[in-house]
């Protein structure tokens, strides 16, 4: 089997503020979208329970840490997190170097990622 590259999360979020939380995220979505090895990008709210969830694939972990060193976690992040708290995340492929870490900054990391049985 051919070893895939794209990493994939699944986050859950709670939204203190569905209002500002939108907002944020229509920001986040339109820096994402010139993001190079940004595969998907989406986010789904239920906004009478304020909750959410963000969906993002990668071409490779690179593509993931460029990604959290531009404007989505620099500028708009700090905002987005007076919004909601990240609650869990879950990481699907090979994250690399990231597995070791403890946390991905907004959220934590729970248990070894999923490693691809695609191709």
């Amino acid at each position: 089997m051919r070893h895939n590259d794209e990493v994939r999360f699944v986050l859950t979020i709670s939204v203190h503020d569905v209002e500002a939380f939108t907002a944020a995220v229509e920001e986040c979505v339109a820096i994402s979208r010139e993001e190079p090895g940004t595969l998907l990008y989406e986010w789904y709210l239920d906004a009478e329970r304020r909750t959410a969830k963000l969906y993002e694939a990668y071409r490779d972990v690179d593509a993931v840490l460029a990604h959290a060193a531009g404007p989505v976690f620099t500028e708009v992040g700090p905002r987005l997190l007076a919004t909601c708290t990240f609650e869990h995340m879950d990481a699907f492929g090979d994250v690399g170097r990231l597995a070791s870490q403890g946390t991905l900054w907004p959220t934590t990391l729970w248990g070894e990622p999923f490693a691809s049985l695609s191709s």
